[in-house]
């Protein structure tokens, strides 16, 4: 991945713990907006460069280099072989970035960030590191407690005043790492869940509890609701359940108003009558569906039942486009993960004539591209985790050479007079001299050869038509609209001309339309394509194919 200029914050240092590295990704992430690792590791099968690009939540982007197989991963498999070193010796370099080099960052590496799934730091490093934390601040706690002299009567520490608690006023409970924010602009957050809690049927609120980790401009949340509900009717209970979530996410920004920090909510747990159910467990249990897109069974899709249409429809556009760009697609099930956020998982069965490398690249493009379609559609965020593709062969049809069918004992006698006949002709053609005959000759010959030429040149096109349709897409910072293809076959060569439309890609929300290459580049990348494509193909059915003219609209 292409990084700024910059010195790094930590250089060559040497790890053995997932503590230890992300102590540094603390360091880094604590003076700027994200974070850049360089890690070097090796194994018995291969020598490792790993890359990272993390904001102060989670994974941007992560790509992975083995240098002995000379082959590269991106996404969930580099974040997967970074799983395996974490607690192992590694080298690291820590660059710390600000929030425009982290943007930039973002806008120059777009193809591995929309291959990377969006994890949190708590699931990259492991969840032992909470743990440590907490258990390292009770030590020194501990620590900071003065013990008594031997011998000495320990004088009674004395607390500071508490204020009484009104009651019937449920109790509110602040708990603070790494800063402290005003304890006032939490008081405000609690009110008004409690003021539109109270709004709910037989709900009463007892104890808002916030975990609040301060970080440079943001805060992350643990925010807990302990209630008591008059009903006894299950579904009643978790409708308010439900209720309380919605709640709790939507006056977070008074913490933005109050006290000039952004709420992150990393979890919410709501524990109503002393039964505790999270909201992804209610989800899976009553509102996830799953069933068939199309009547013939082909695409199946699993997702919540109120984006269901939404899905659906992406579903059935993601297959229409690969087997437009010349992939059959035989099954296909779309698994959608998520409540709030989605991550789409595909496995896919598909009969190609591409090989595997290209028929994957070309699904995962087309899948990623209408993924941020649908995600602006909807306002929410939408992201692809899994993409397993399985390749059968394509059924072969042998058609024996035709023969004429003797049906009777005429028609048999009728053939054999023919073949008598020819060999007539033949002689007497001969006996009137080898100048008489060249002519008839030739023009056989010539008939022949326009037979095999033809023979050769329809399916090479059509194969053409098909690889230029299908990498097109491929073309980094634009979106392939249309493809027009023509041909003329002069002598043996074969004259091609094409015109092919795009549009310029946005960049998701960072810095409007994409202003750091020059139209003339993506041209040049878009010929050069083109151009390999006709040279592989002409090899591939022995036709000479040049290319004539060429035409590339970039709006």
């Amino acid at each position: 991945m292409q990084l700024p200029d910059k010195p790094p914050l930590t250089e060559n240092a040497v790890v053995a713990s997932s503590r230890e590295l992300f102590d540094l990704v603390s360091k880094a992430l604590s003076q700027g907006k994200g974070a850049f690792l360089k890690i070097f590791a090796k194994d018995s099968k291969d020598k490792y460069y790993i890359t990272i690009l993390l904001d102060r939540s989670k994974v941007l982007a992560a790509e992975c280099l083995l240098i002995d197989s000379k082959t590269e991963v991106r996404g969930n498999e580099a974040i997967e072989i970074f799983k395996r070193f974490l607690n192992k010796p590694v080298v690291v370099d820590v660059f710390s970035l600000d929030e425009i080099e982290l943007k930039m960052s973002v806008a120059e590496n777009l193809d591995v960030y929309s291959e990377t799934p969006k994890i949190l730091l708590e699931e990259l490093f492991g969840k032992s590191v909470p743990t440590v934390e907490k258990k390292e601040k009770k030590s020194e706690e501990t620590k900071s407690i003065p013990q008594p002299e031997p011998g000495l009567t320990p004088k009674p520490v004395s607390k500071p005043p508490q204020k009484p608690q009104v009651p019937g006023k449920p109790e509110v409970a602040v708990n603070f790492t790494g800063g402290t924010l005003p304890e006032s602009a939490f008081q405000k957050y609690a009110e008004n869940i409690i003021k539109e809690s109270q709004r709910i049927k037989g709900l009463k609120i007892n104890r808002i509890e916030f975990d609040a980790n301060v970080g440079e401009g943001v805060v992350y949340l643990n925010v807990r609701v302990y209630g008591t509900s008059e009903s006894e009717n299950r579904r009643e209970i978790e409708i308010a359940e439900k209720r309380v979530f919605h709640i709790v996410s939507k006056h977070a920004p008074i913490l933005l108003r109050e006290a000039e920090v952004k709420p992150i909510l990393r979890d919410i747990r709501v524990v109503i009558n002393g039964e505790e159910v999270k909201p992804q467990e209610i989800v899976d249990r009553e509102k996830k569906k799953e069933g068939n897109v199309t009547r013939d069974g082909r695409i199946k899709l699993a997702v919540l039942e109120d984006v269901w249409p939404y899905f659906s429809n992406f579903a059935k556009t993601v297959i229409s486009d690969i087997e437009g760009a010349g992939i059959k697609v035989t099954r296909a099930y779309f698994d959608v993960k998520g409540r709030r956020e989605f991550e789409i998982n595909l496995a896919v069965v598909v009969e190609s004539d591409f090989d595997r490398a290209t028929t994957e690249r070309t699904i995962r493009t087309i899948l990623t591209r209408h993924t941020r379609e649908l995600g602006r559609s909807i306002g929410r965020y939408v992201s692809v985790r899994n993409v397993e593709v399985e390749m059968v062969e394509k059924p072969t049809t042998v058609t024996a050479p035709s023969k004429p069918v003797v049906t009777s004992s005429k028609a048999a006698e009728i053939l054999a007079k023919k073949e008598l006949l020819e060999k007539e002709v033949e002689r007497l053609l001969k006996e009137a001299g080898i100048d008489e005959l060249a002519p008839f000759t030739e023009e056989k010959k010539k008939e022949a050869e326009q037979t095999l030429l033809k023979s050769r040149v329809e399916p090479a096109i059509e194969t053409l038509k098909n690889r230029i349709h299908a990498e097109l897409k491929l073309i980094p910072r634009v979106t392939f609209k249309w493809l027009k293809m023509n041909h003329e076959v002069v002598g043996a060569t074969v004259y091609v001309d094409v015109e092919a439309s795009f549009a310029k890609e946005n960049v998701g929300g960072l810095f409007g339309a994409y202003s750091g290459v020059s139209d003339e580049k993506i041209k040049r990348d878009i010929t050069e394509t083109i151009r390999r494509i006709i040279k592989d193909v002409s090899r591939d059915y022995g036709v000479a194919i040049n290319l004539r003219k060429l035409n590339i609209i970039l709006r």
